[in-house]
């Protein structure tokens, strides 16, 4: 017996993972930081994305994300969320909330079913031996360079395990 499975995810009920970069932010030759405007996209239960980044077509209702900062404050996770769907054009009540570069140049977005952000940054130091997305990579930040990055399911267990346990200890 041969199954065809979409390349779409259409017909099947498959999650997909991903972690979504942000960074800081420069608006009227300030800085934004990033944990501020992660602050801003989960109490507004949206993320900005460019039209043309890479993985923005392949984001499904149902996908599963954590939030990566990279900023002058350090580099980590720090905050997960659920797909409400796919990405689409940005509409002008979501435009109204963007504020600083690069997010004001982007064209799309995708909102949460849910999404929290986290009291404390998880550091990427704390990962890169325990994820196998980073294991053996000289400098483990530079996966997150782009904005979409796919995941595997135990990359995104692990981070949500080390989360917890971080949390935990206050």
């Amino acid at each position: 017996m041969i199954i065809f499975i979409s390349p779409k995810r259409s017909h099947i009920n498959m999650t997909e993972y991903w972690a979504f970069i942000v960074r800081d932010h420069i608006y009227q030759g300030k800085t934004i930081l990033a944990r501020d405007v992660l602050a801003d996209r989960v109490r507004n239960k949206f993320w900005s994305l460019n039209s043309r980044a890479r993985n923005v077509r392949k984001l499904m209702k149902g996908d599963k994300v954590i939030f990566y900062l990279t900023s002058s404050e350090g580099k980590g996770f720090m905050g997960r969320g659920t797909l409400a769907g796919k990405a689409h054009p940005m509409s002008i009540e979501q435009r109204f909330h963007i504020i600083g570069s690069p997010s004001i140049n982007f064209d799309y977005a995708v909102e949460f079913s849910e999404a929290e952000m986290w009291p404390k940054l998880v550091s990427i130091d704390l990962l890169a031996n325990r994820m196998p997305l980073l294991l053996g990579r000289k400098n483990p930040a530079r996966i997150f360079r782009g904005s979409v990055i796919r995941l595997s399911e135990r990359d995104y267990d692990i981070v949500l395990e080390t989360a917890e346990k971080l949390m935990r200890k206050d």
